[in-house]
């Protein structure tokens, strides 16, 4: 019994040496981490940066309506249009547009083309199983084609393919009339000859062709503003007008060339733009338009135009823009009038639109808006934090300009060499809750 009772307590004082030993080896681990610990919670990570030199557009969203010269083309009566001139095309003035027929004699002048496609087809197999001068001829006019193919599909965008296989296919059509009717044909195709002036000669008592008053690009399709917004009006819009049209119904898909236009007797059909000229009219803030005012008025003192560029949502390309108007501040917006002499066609399928003016372009020193603090609205100065020999030191530098979350920066006094900075210099990216002098751990 004794035994038993020395024996549990010897068990107990070994258990209770272990528990003062782990105790005791905790509290020396905590000892050691404490700092460790206090640092990693309480310490801030500096973010650095360096500075570089680069270019910031300064842009300017904008809100507009575009203005062109063009002229609506309207059918001779109620029946069917079959486009000669392919959509986005120039045409001459007094060129055929498109062809007209009466409804009611469709059947017979398709029964008429077909035949002239069968007489065509005949053609190109003769001269695919020719050879010498005429097989030449022919396989100049086939190459010459698959070269376009080829520079389409090497480029990916295949967006506009329909317009160009049924352009191709006119264009080797053209090509098999010309092979048909040329000195080289006279013997051999006589007959198709012969049968195909029959049937044209047909045709053209039941087709009225459409013919282009003017010279201009041709465009499938009326938006209905035409007459609403003429480019005489392009300076008496207001910035409602612009607001309205965009929320209305303002497509923007790109008008193919339609195989045939079902038209009745003086409906537009299309239009005919006139690209020498064309306007935009926008709006922008007026803290925007009084830097771009300001630009304009100097230009005009040296006898100069105010050229710009703007970007327009759905179009890749910059649109060259010379600004012609400046309005009157309303509602804390200005509008803007502004000419186009170049890519008129490439808008042909916009009215309302939005996107961005560039005003101008500035190289220099570039550093995140958010490193700088202390900011000075009045003169445009503020501080930046530079890290040398492990230490900040706040300088004072001029925003030259701002663009979203960035900013172009310059010494103030490039004279005082102790207080400049330069490029390659580390600077702090956030240097919130630091004071001049701090040490900072890289």
């Amino acid at each position: 019994m004794i035994n038993e009772l020395e024996e549990k307590s010897r068990k107990r004082k070994i258990k209770r040496r272990r528990r003062r030993l782990i105790s005791l080896l905790g509290f020396v681990l905590l000892l050691i981490y404490i700092p460790a610990i206090w640092k990693w919670i309480f310490s801030v990570n500096h973010e650095l940066g360096v500075i570089r030199t680069a270019t910031l557009e300064l842009k300017t969203p904008i809100e507009g309506i575009l203005f062109r010269k063009e002229m609506l083309l309207k059918s001779p009566g109620t029946g069917v249009l079959f486009p000669v001139v392919q959509n986005g095309e120039r045409v001459g003035k007094g060129n055929e547009i498109a062809s007209y027929i009466q409804s009611s004699m469709r059947d017979v002048v398709e029964s008429y083309k077909q035949s002239e496609i069968d007489i065509l087809k005949r053609v190109v197999a003769g001269y695919d199983a020719s050879s010498g001068a005429d097989r030449e001829m022919w396989e100049s006019a086939i190459e010459s084609q698959i070269a376009i193919l080829t520079e389409i599909s090497n480029s990916g965008d295949l967006s506009n393919a329909e317009d160009i296989r049924s352009s191709i296919d006119r264009v080797l059509e053209a090509r098999a009339r010309a092979m048909l009717e040329s000195s080289l044909a006279t013997g051999t195709f006589k007959n198709e000859k012969a049968e195909l002036e029959r049937l044209r000669s047909n045709v053209e008592k039941s087709v009225i062709g459409v013919y282009s008053p003017e010279a201009g690009i041709v465009l499938y399709k009326c938006d209905g503003y035409e007459e609403v917004y003429p480019y005489e009006n392009r300076q008496n819009i207001t910035a409602e007008d612009i607001s309205k049209l965009l929320a209305g119904n303002n497509t923007q898909e790109k008008t193919f060339t339609p195989s045939e236009m079902n038209v009745k007797e003086d409906e537009a059909f299309g239009k005919l733009i006139f690209n020498d000229e064309a306007w935009i009219t926008f709006s922008v803030s007026e803290k925007q338009a009084k830097e771009i005012t300001v630009m304009f008025e100097k230009a005009k003192m040296n006898n100069r135009e105010l050229a710009l560029e703007i970007e327009i949502e759905g179009i890749q390309e910059r649109i060259p823009v010379t600004i012609e108007n400046i309005g009157e501040e309303s509602e804390g917006l200005r509008l803007i009038t502004a000419k186009m002499s170049k890519m008129i066609e490439k808008t042909m399928d916009y009215r309302a639109v939005k996107g961005n003016l560039v005003i101008r372009s500035v190289t220099g020193m570039k550093v995140p808006q958010r490193s700088l603090f202390n900011i000075n609205t009045v003169d445009d100065t503020a501080d930046i934090a530079i890290v040398e020999m492990d230490k900040a030191k706040f300088v004072r530098v001029r925003i030259v300009a701002k663009q979203d979350s960035n900013a172009i920066i310059e010494n103030i006094d490039t004279t005082d060499t102790e207080n400049c900075v330069n490029i390659f210099d580390v600077f702090l990216v956030n240097p919130k809750n630091v004071v001049e002098g701090q040490v900072i751990e890289r």
